[in-house]
């Protein structure tokens, strides 16, 4: 075995039927969005910034914006370039991107309901852009963000997630192992770096990290921990969650890493 093909197994690529990846991501935008609205927007304006300053990001760029959900980067990023195409597979994700392109008020986004890769030829970009997206984890999907990028392919990955609400579940012993998961893995980010100097890429790596505070009540953070680690007993869980509790809310301090890997097409 190469050791390109290596590398792609540990990416993990999702073989489901795209008609039930579709469903899924359908089912998933309303909290999606919902996460993105109350969340830390630290990163939003972080990454294109990194962009701007690598030389990377310009104001006459074109962008495809893969997987785009709802919006998180394809806002900021067309307030810095020329247009984005933000291309997603969910009707739903492009319904809640609809929501925040009107409430910026930007004319110079255009969505484009498509899997990754497209099966139509969609033109090609300055930058192939792609943050924390399933559908890049293969050779493929790798291969065909650079082809249709003239000038770069840029993709964001979480690398390290750290959660105090979590760290207290472990100290109490509810949590017996770690689900490793897309915001906390790092052999993604060096998988995704090696396949790409397999490739004959010469990528880079930029790091910026985040701390924020997350505020729940106590039914929130309990549907949260118990989606997340569907094995715990609920009235433990429920238990451990009140003795945290101040003023009726719980408080979750996050430790995010983000890991920006670019490429010259």
């Amino acid at each position: 075995m190469d050791l390109i093909s290596i590398f792609e197994q540990k990416l993990k690529s999702n073989n489901e039927p795209i008609k039930t990846v579709e469903e899924n991501w359908d089912q998933k935008a309303k909290t999606f969005y919902q996460n993105q609205v109350i969340g830390s927007t630290y990163f939003n304006d972080a990454v294109p910034s990194l962009l701007e300053q690598k030389g990377i990001l310009t104001p006459s760029a074109n962008v495809l914006d893969i997987g785009s959900g709802s919006g998180r980067y394809a806002i900021s990023l067309a307030k810095r370039c020329q247009s984005v195409h933000a291309l997603d597979l969910s009707s739903k994700m492009l319904q809640f991107l609809h929501q925040e392109i009107e409430k910026n008020n930007l004319d110079n986004i255009h969505t484009i309901k498509s899997p990754w890769p497209a099966t139509e030829k969609i033109g090609e970009f300055d930058i192939a852009f792609a943050a924390m997206c399933p559908a890049t984890r293969s050779v493929e999907a790798l291969v065909e963000m650079s082809n249709v990028a003239k000038g770069y392919g840029v993709i964001c990955q979480f690398t390290a997630s750290t959660d105090s609400v979590i760290e207290v579940l472990k100290n109490e012993q509810l949590i017996t192992e770690e689900i490793k998961g897309p915001h906390n893995d790092r052999d993604l980010l060096q998988s995704y770096f090696n396949i790409l100097w397999e490739l004959g890429y010469q990528p880079e790596i930029s790091y910026l990290r985040d701390t924020f505070e997350l505020t729940m009540s106590l039914n929130e953070a309990f549907d949260t921990y118990k989606r997340r680690y569907a094995y715990l007993d609920p009235e433990q869980l429920k238990y451990i969650l009140k003795t945290i509790q101040q003023d009726e809310a719980i408080r979750s301090v996050k430790n995010t890493t983000l890991a920006v890997i670019s490429w010259e097409t």
